[in-house]
């Protein structure tokens, strides 16, 4: 009898990786080693030097891909974000629409950040705001080892501060955060939304694009995919498992805190789809993976266009 290889997982806990970590789903051949990724944590360093399997940021897997690191990612895609609500202004910045943003100071914690390149990438096709008409502050300098220089035409300033107190003092005009600031959580009266009607705008964006922006991906090192090419299809089918094990409990909408969740989970299958989440190369994933390449290579994170199947393992038995 074939012995299980035991591999470490490194996991953010969303609803839909929860019975992966929980143990509730189990990937064929596989004894996994789970471990919840601590917040940003897939972000922040080259992750597949440390486990087995492990949830990365897109754009700097990429990069690593492109410089030949010895790193494969397969197409599950542990996370993805709406972007336009996670992009901020000042109530007092005289900012009304997004074009606006031309020369003004704009915030993120690094200016590498996934988030970030998403939403330089739309504002510039959408808008016309190119990454060269603004001012950028980061409260922490860029990460050494994803090897990102930002090009030479870009104007970014390492403040060693929180964006969102610059924000909030009026130090900087807009921000735009991996995840919703605190302030704004608590209604403070100085932030808003760039884009007030973010839902409307989200829904807007997704009818003309059919993009939902993948944000993460998960990797392993290019020797154990060489060794054990089926790996990728058993992590596949364990991946969309746990996905839909997430979908089918909220079934019963009233297991939900929200007052409206049937209502909402209604208009969200309306909009995005039975399946929004799912994994695997499919033509809507492809269409959302060759647009981040695009705007990867239009912001210099990468210096050629790759193909799909060169940035993503095949799937195999």
């Amino acid at each position: 009898m074939e012995t299980n290889l035991a591999l470490t997982l490194m996991l953010a806990d969303y609803h839909r990786t929860q019975p992966l970590l929980a143990g509730d789903v189990t990937a064929k051949g596989i004894d996994l080693q789970p471990r919840r990724a601590e917040s940003g944590e897939a972000c922040m360093r080259p992750v597949y030097e440390e486990f087995d399997i492990a949830e990365m940021s897109l754009s700097w897997y990429m990069m690593a891909r492109c410089r030949n690191e010895p790193v494969i990612a397969l197409p599950i895609f542990p996370l993805r974000m709406q972007i336009h609500p996670y992009i901020f202004c000042s109530a007092t910045s005289g900012i009304e629409r997004p074009e606006d943003l031309k020369g003004k100071r704009i915030g993120m914690d690094q200016y590498r950040l996934t988030v970030g390149l998403w939403a330089r990438g739309i504002l510039q096709e959408f808008h016309g705001v190119r990454p060269e008409d603004c001012q950028w502050f980061t409260s922490e300098p860029e990460s050494p080892d994803a090897g990102y220089r930002p090009p030479a035409n870009v104007n970014i300033t390492l403040a060693n501060q929180s964006t969102e107190a610059m924000l909030l003092s009026g130090e900087i005009d807009a921000l735009i955060p991996p995840n919703i600031v605190p302030s704004f959580r608590n209604k403070d009266p100085r932030i808003r939304r760039l884009f007030q009607d973010a839902r409307a705008t989200v829904t807007d964006y997704f009818r003309k694009t059919k993009i939902f922006p993948i944000t993460h991906t998960l990797v392993v090192r290019q020797s154990l995919f060489d060794d054990n090419p089926w790996l990728v299809s058993s992590l596949l089918e364990a991946f969309t498992k746990a996905e839909e094990l997430c979908r089918k409990s909220y079934d019963y909408a009233k297991r939900s805190a929200f007052p409206s969740a049937v209502l909402i989970l209604e208009e969200e299958e309306e909009l995005f789809g039975a399946n929004p989440w799912g994994h695997g190369l499919t033509p809507d994933n492809q269409v959302v993976l060759e647009k981040f390449v695009q705007y990867a290579n239009e912001q210099g994170y990468i210096s050629s266009r790759p193909s799909l199947s060169q940035l993503f393992a095949p799937v195999g038995n």
